[in-house]
């Protein structure tokens, strides 16, 4: 008996040691929130989790791997493949040779929750009892301007025909015939034009208002502050610049040796959109946008390179159409501006003309780019003389000269006007 309950409690122990090694196994490995993030950020242009782009779909990877092997090779697989592995040497292979990048950046934490990602996949959406995806409104800012003037005209209807009426009382009063209402305004109107002070008043009002109202107007004139045109694709700068760190001068390369920023040709869209076809964009609830078919926006620029999104090349023999983008910054014939000069010798960032492009959904003409904006700034802008190879030459003169004074762009000749009207 005594033996018996020996084995009893031999197998109790193992059973529990089993059931908590499957519990401990089936815990999850990692943060699936974080690693959704990471995924999109270092994985996302050559993986997806349902299919093959580049690289393999990585959905049930860990199934295939342990977390170690996993490890190791996004790390850095090329050293991963000389110490001898035999599956790392395979999948090297296996793609004729490309080598995927090293992330030793990457913790062993960060990898984890990258694989808890691949574990759990894409977040469900929330769907409300009647069905639809849940949204969030987006509320518009209310404009009153017309209820208030209305209002106030009401008021000052009301006070006037309460004048009048007690104007009427005080004549019934004094036994008097009370007037009408048009015969008050005539009488209004009567005393006022033969009072000559006030007619002066009103004239001299009434003039000094037209003519500030005509000459806002006249310069006004070919000032297109916060104009916003609708371009032939929905290119967010918020995603792009802000949330994706891409700099300006990556698309906007001749702005640092050119007159012109330039206008980014489809082939530099391509760089990133061979692989990035927005089927992985998701909306505010984490459902796929587009049920996972590329982005209806990205797709105009496939359509107008020629690119085939399943083959994964371009179409031979197509014909080429350039997307045809509408200007939003436009300077006069008469004014000549250079982005290279201020970008390489002035030190300026685009920010300092075009506004927080990086908050920008859609672009818009943030300063007012008339000739007095930009003579407040030369007036304004200080220029580092002493750290700037531009000025290398110089630097020592301009110190002597203005004796130590903090050296605007005005005092180099900023406003000359010869530097901007030829």
């Amino acid at each position: 008996m005594m033996i018996f309950s020996k084995k009893v409690g031999t197998a109790l122990l193992l059973a529990l040691f089993t059931i908590s090694s499957l519990s401990s196994q089936a815990q999850e490995i990692g943060d699936s929130k974080n690693g959704r993030k990471l995924f999109k950020s270092n994985c996302g242009a050559c993986h997806k989790l349902d299919k093959k782009v580049v690289g393999p779909a990585l959905a049930g990877v860990t199934e295939r791997r342990t977390n170690e092997w996993l490890i190791a090779w996004i790390k850095d697989n090329a050293a991963f493949r000389a110490s001898g592995d035999a599956d790392a040497i395979a999948i090297y292979e296996e793609y004729g040779g490309s080598a995927m990048n090293a992330f030793p950046f990457l913790s062993d934490q960060d990898i984890n929750d990258i694989l808890q990602y691949t574990i759990d996949g894409e977040p469900a959406a929330v769907v409300p009892p009647g069905g639809a995806v849940a949204t969030v409104p987006v509320a518009e800012p209310a404009d009153y301007s017309l209820q208030i003037l209305l209002i106030l005209g009401v008021v000052f209807a009301l006070l006037l025909a309460i004048l009048i009426k007690m104007r009427n009382t005080l004549k019934v009063v004094k036994g008097e015939d009370p007037e009408s209402l048009l015969d008050d305004v005539k009488g209004i109107w009567g005393a006022f034009a033969r009072n000559k002070f006030m007619v002066t008043v009103a004239t001299i009002t009434v003039g000094v208002f037209f003519l500030a109202e005509l000459y806002f107007f006249l310069m006004g004139i070919g000032i297109e502050q916060n104009y916003q045109p609708a371009q032939p694709i929905a290119f967010s700068h918020k995603i792009h610049a802000g949330e994706n760190k891409v700099d300006c001068n990556y698309c906007h390369s001749s702005a640092r040796n050119s007159k012109h920023s330039g206008i980014p040709s489809t082939n530099v869209c391509m760089n990133c959109h061979m692989m990035i076809d927005g089927s992985e964009i998701t909306n505010e609830v984490g459902q796929l946008k587009y049920d996972g078919e590329p982005s209806p926006e990205i797709a105009k620029i496939y359509a107008s390179i020629g690119w085939d999104v399943d083959a994964k090349k371009y179409i031979e023999g197509f014909e080429q159409k350039p997307i045809k983008w509408v200007r939003i910054h436009n300077l006069p014939d008469l004014a000549y501006f250079n982005h290279a000069q201020h970008v390489n010798a002035g030190k300026q960032k685009c920010q300092t003309c075009h506004g927080p492009v990086e908050e920008m959904e859609e672009v818009y003409q943030y300063s007012e780019l008339t000739m007095g904006w930009c003579i407040n700034c030369h007036r304004e802008t200080k220029v580092d003389v002493e750290n700037n190879a531009y000025y290398e030459g110089v630097h020592d003169k301009l110190n002597e000269k203005y004796h130590g004074e903090d050296i605007t762009v005005e005092k180099i000749g900023g406003l000359e006007c010869g530097k901007c009207h030829y």
